[in-house]
């Protein structure tokens, strides 16, 4: 059966610390933390929040939660030693260094990340809320009408997703262009799915204005609160938080992006932006090189079908320069995992005979040996076909573009075979 490839959508991610401390600047009920790098910054910092309970008379437990980019930490466990659970509940300090030296430096496996995970840099200790309930909000776009939605369940926690869908209501808005002008009614309607007390309303309303303003200033995707707890005392607190910002607004956050942590992310991805490339990771051996985002998707649908695995996402546009394809060509060298390239242009404003100027060029320079195929047709191909003729290199050129989604599967399924034989094999040559 033939099967669409999905190319997964990435986002400006920050850290649940990043995103407390932004909260905070909107006085939003946020608990006590402190960032720690060290295990031993992690005890100091318990021993700190500890000690801060006890001058208030209260007994103070500490939550040490792993800072990485995915969801399901709760649930995920540490590649290297085993430890299970990014997120653990400590009484003292001793317990909180021992809890962090396991996570700190480590890879932790989540539904989210798959088999690679993400290493912990840091770890964030925070307050531990005793709480009455759970409850959990979110606001996102919602794409179906232009606006916004509203998501609220009475029943939050690391099970939102299990939750019975009678439990999760949801709502929409017109897009406002400031707080001022959302319909009063919608705070009302959130605190009913909650059952909450006259002084909770007052509480809720806060919350969800200063979150509308937050999303507006900030151009949020995503704004979640999970969970959004009711404490001993009865009143409304964030204990954990996501804050999800759209990609294309850097020109004007410049702070917030500022902020990223781009260890987070594949470093593939991290140098095709430094390049202004529009490429996005995946797990495949075949690398791909593509004139506009459709026939990108389309490529690797068409070596899905032909049951091969698609390395990346490579849109380089119709005016792609020779820096930016010798650029492209670097970041697939050096991926390991990348045993063939499938190049596939479609020229209307790009031109074939430019394309493959860049090739020729990322080739001498970079001494590649990764073998290549391109499927070119369109403006100047003749010319191209020309070019490639007199280089000297070993590209297989077609205009068809079955065959050569064909041949970089079959060339990747050779050299992935010689590989495991531990045999050596050239098809440049």
């Amino acid at each position: 059966m033939f099967r669409f490839h999905r190319i997964p959508k990435y986002l400006l991610s920050l850290h649940e610390y990043q995103t407390a401390e932004f909260f905070k600047s909107f006085q939003l009920p946020i608990p006590p933390g402190r960032i720690c790098k060290t295990a031993d910054e992690a005890y100091k910092a318990a021993a700190r929040i500890i000690q801060e309970g006890s001058d208030k008379n209260s007994f103070t437990d500490v939550v040490v939660k792993a800072q990485v980019h995915t969801g399901g930490r709760g649930k995920g466990y540490f590649k290297e030693n085993g430890f299970n659970s990014g997120i653990h509940i400590a009484s003292t300090p001793e317990d909180v260094r021992d809890y962090a030296s396991k996570m700190l430096g480590n890879t932790l496996i989540t539904k989210q990340t798959g088999s690679l995970g993400k290493k912990c840099e840091m770890v964030y200790v925070v307050e531990r809320n005793f709480l009455r309930k759970e409850l959990y909000l979110s606001i996102l776009l919602d794409r179906n009408t232009g606006g916004l939605g509203i998501v609220a369940s009475e029943k939050g926690g690391i099970h939102i997703e299990e939750s019975d869908p009678n439990y999760i209501k949801k709502f929409s808005i017109e897009m406002p262009n400031a707080v001022e002008e959302i319909d009063s009614s919608i705070y009302e309607s959130v605190s009913k799915v909650y059952k909450l007390n006259p002084i909770q309303q007052k509480q809720m309303t806060e919350i969800l204005k200063h979150m509308f303003d937050i999303f507006l200033q900030t151009d949020a995707t995503l704004l979640e609160i999970n969970p959004l707890g009711i404490d001993l005392q009865g009143n409304l607190i964030i204990c954990d938080q996501k804050l999800n910002i759209d990609d294309n607004s850097q020109f004007r956050q410049h702070a917030i992006f500022h902020m990223e942590d781009v260890r987070q992310k594949d470093w593939k991805e991290v140098e095709a932006q430094k390049h202004g490339l529009n490429y996005i990771a995946l797990d495949g051996n075949i690398g791909c090189m593509v004139n506009g985002a459709g026939l990108a998707m389309a490529t690797m649908d068409l070596i899905k079908q032909y049951e091969g695995s698609p390395a990346n996402f490579l849109d380089v546009g119709g005016k792609a320069t020779d820096q930016e394809i010798v650029s492209a060509l670097k970041i697939m060298d050096k991926d390991p995992n990348v045993e063939a390239i499938l190049v596939n242009i479609f020229a209307g404003i790009a031109r074939c005979d430019q394309i493959v100027l860049g090739l020729l060029k990322g080739l001498t320079v970079l001494g590649m040996k990764k073998p290549m195929v391109l499927r070119m047709k369109g403006t100047k191909v003749e010319e191209a076909k020309k070019l490639i003729e007199e280089s000297g290199f070993n590209m297989m050129f077609t205009e068809d573009l079955d065959e050569a989604a064909k041949k970089a599967v079959r060339m990747a399924a050779i050299l992935r075979l010689a590989k495991e034989a531990n045999i050596n094999v050239n098809l440049t040559s």
